[in-house]
């Protein structure tokens, strides 16, 4: 084990730390690594600032969501770099360096080098407000998660990584601050994309019937000679549990007015994405009336909060398919001639 246990010096790094001007001008900007690209809608919120959401009323469309998850990603990031580095670290050096390393002005100054305030909304009412160098780490702090949440945890792994060991190389009161291996970043994995099954007749449940039991895994009383009475002959089985009713077909139900290509594509999907598209909530809760080896589901579809249809059938997606075609009708989405 390599573990450091020489004594270390008690440094404070905030007793150390220089204000640095609001024009900060990196040294050697080309080597800085590039900003993340952002593609899809969450970079509204990124550059969205608190003070329009107060004046418009909104609930939460701005960034103050995004910077809550920055910042724990960015001190997990930051940990585990300290963490790997050899010879180890105690862990109050460690919680001490990554204060250091990520503190409101060294956060704020990551913002100023990838001009982040340049795009961000906000109320005029607040300029001195967004000056603070709090805010510029908080809008750092929700760009890092909307790459997270766009890109996944690798990519933000090997920018924020390339960032601190800049960062420490370019400012003199870090130098004394080593990160852990380049190899750390590789070892980032990918996050797993969890697809709902394919629907379709394959993707039903199948429910799994055990055999009958033969006459001799019963029980019984084997025959004694040296007493009066007979041997108890052997119990008859019990008979076996009725047989499920075969599952629907989803070729059964009617033309699928979404798709009318393809007329017997499941229709549970396509309601959803329809859905989805009006910006309403759609929910199904569903119930099991019945044996276990001979039940019904039912299952109920709620827009918005209003019940909108029902469906039932032997598996639970049977039941989900019939509640959002009855929804679909109900809604008035579909032409007449298809109900």
């Amino acid at each position: 084990m390599e573990t450091d246990m020489s004594p270390e010096p008690s440094v404070s790094y905030s007793s150390r730390k220089r204000h640095r001007s609001i024009t900060f001008d990196p040294p050697n900007p080309v080597n800085w690594p590039d900003l993340p690209k952002l593609s899809s809608k969450i970079i509204l919120d990124v550059f969205t600032h608190a003070s329009l959401r107060l004046a418009c009323h909104a609930t939460y469309q701005d960034n103050e969501r995004l910077s809550v998850l920055g910042y724990h990603i960015l001190e997990m990031i930051t940990t585990q770099l300290l963490f790997c580095r050899k010879p180890k670290l105690r862990k109050e050096t460690i919680e001490a360096q990554r204060k250091a390393l990520l503190s409101n002005e060294n956060i704020d100054i990551w913002s100023k080098l990838y001009c982040l305030r340049g795009e961000l909304r906000y109320d005029p009412a607040f300029q001195s407000l967004v000056e603070e160098p709090e805010q510029g780490r908080l809008l750092f702090l929700a760009y890092l998660a909307a790459v997270f949440e766009e890109r996944g945890l690798g990519d933000v792994q090997k920018w924020i990584g390339a960032l601190l060991r800049l960062t420490t190389d370019a400012f003199e009161e870090f130098h004394s601050i080593e990160l852990g291996p380049d190899e750390f970043e590789e070892q980032a994995g990918k996050r797993v994309k969890v697809e709902e099954p394919a629907q379709g007749a394959s993707a039903l449940p199948m429910k799994f019937i055990p055999p009958a039991k033969t006459p001799f895994e019963f029980a019984m009383k084997h025959y004694n000679p040296y007493t009066n009475q007979p041997a108890q002959p052997l119990s008859a089985p019990p008979p076996l549990p009725p047989q499920p009713p075969p599952p629907q077909p989803l070729s059964s139900f009617a033309s699928n007015p979404l798709a009318p290509a393809q007329p017997h594509l499941a229709f549970l999907p396509l309601f959803n994405q329809t859905a989805s598209q009006r910006g309403l909530s759609v929910e199904y809760p569903a119930t099991f009336i019945g044996p276990s080896h001979a039940g019904k589901w039912n299952v109920t579809c709620i827009v918005n909060g209003i019940e909108r249809g029902k469906g039932s059938g032997a598996s639970k997606q049977l039941a989900k398919e019939q509640a959002a075609r009855s929804a679909y009708f109900a809604m008035g989405w579909a032409p007449r001639a298809y109900s």
